[in-house]
C-alpha cells in the first residue's frame, strides 16, 4: 500500500470518529423559558380599504414601546420594542401578521408573529378588540445572535392607539455568540 493512500484510508477512517467526538462535546441546546408583557402605542398606522365600508380594510401599522419581564429568566428586561404589522381586517376580524424587534443595549431579538384578531361589542355596545396568535424567533445581535425558539402570544387593545400583548415561550441560544 502506498503512503498516499495509507494517509487517506486513515484519514477516512480518522473523520467520522472526529466528528463524533466534536459533536459528544458540545454543549446541549439549553431551552429558556421566557415571558413578558408589551406595552405599545401606535406610531403610524395606515388603512387601505379594499372595497365598501363592510368589505375587507389591509392595515399596515407600526408601533413602539417596552416590554416588562415577567418570567424568571433575565430576557429584555425594560427593552425597547417595535412592532411592525400587516392585518386585514373585515369589520374587525381577521388576520395579522408581522415582526418584533426587541432591543436592548447592542442585544436585538427579532420574532415572527401570526395570528388573529377578534372584534366584539362589549355590554356598553362599544368593540373591544383583542388578538392571539404564535411567534418563532427568527434572528438575534449580541447575546442574542443565532437566537431560535417560539411561543404564543395575547392581547388586547386599551384605546384606539395603545394596546398590551402578554407573551410566553421557550428560546435556545447559541453558545457561541458574543456575550
Amino acid at each position: 500500500m502506498s503512503r498516499s493512500t495509507m494517509l487517506r484510508a486513515l484519514f477516512l477512517l480518522g473523520s467520522p470518529a472526529l466528528a463524533a467526538g466534536l459533536l459528544a462535546s458540545a454543549p446541549a441546546a439549553e431551552r429558556i423559558p421566557v415571558s413578558g408583557v408589551f406595552s405599545m402605542k401606535y406610531t403610524q398606522q395606515q388603512a387601505l380599504p379594499v372595497s365598501d365600508a363592510a368589505g375587507p380594510v389591509l392595515l399596515l401599522n407600526q408601533s413602539s414601546g417596552t416590554n416588562r419581564n415577567t418570567g424568571r429568566t433575565d430576557y429584555m428586561p425594560g427593552g425597547q420594542v417595535i412592532n411592525r404589522e400587516i392585518a386585514e381586517l373585515t369589520r374587525g376580524n381577521g388576520p395579522h401578521q408581522g415582526y418584533i424587534t426587541e432591543t436592548q443595549g447592542a442585544d436585538t431579538s427579532v420574532a415572527r408573529y401570526e395570528g388573529h384578531v377578534i372584534t366584539t361589542l362589549g355590554p356598553d355596545q362599544k368593540p373591544a378588540t383583542r388578538f392571539e396568535g404564535k411567534w418563532t424567533k427568527v434572528s438575534g445581535t449580541g447575546k442574542y445572535e443565532g437566537v431560535a425558539g417560539s411561543g404564543t402570544y395575547a392581547g388586547r387593545m386599551l384605546s384606539p392607539t395603545e394596546y398590551t400583548v402578554e407573551w410566553t415561550g421557550e428560546i435556545v441560544l447559541n453558545r457561541t455568540a458574543s456575550r
